[in-house]
């Protein structure tokens, strides 16, 4: 895999609490990018802008993962049972590397 480095301003707060290891560091940010791509996906969702299936697919996770999700979120899905068959098929490959 391709690995690019880039810097990024943060506050010496947030700075101090990230783990030393560079491996561990891109684990945080693998992890801050999921987050970050369900909550747009979430978003999207409430404000009317795709289906639940429409959501998962945009963050990369089964129909199932993302009902749970909404509803952590504090959001009702509307799901129509038969995309959640096609859903399981459809799901991207997860962020982090595999190995």
């Amino acid at each position: 895999m391709a690995r690019a480095k880039f810097s990024i301003p943060v506050p010496d707060e947030l700075a101090q609490q990230l783990p030393a290891d560079p491996k561990e560091q891109q684990q945080v940010l693998i992890f801050g990018l999921q987050e970050w791509r369900v909550n747009k996906a979430l978003q999207a969702y409430k404000r009317g802008e795709g289906s639940l299936a429409f959501a998962a697919r945009q963050a990369g996770i089964s129909l199932r993962e993302m009902i749970s999700l909404a509803y952590a979120h504090g959001l009702t899905p509307k799901v129509d049972p038969a995309d959640l068959e096609i859903s399981e098929s459809q799901a991207h490959p997860p962020l982090h590397p595999t190995g």
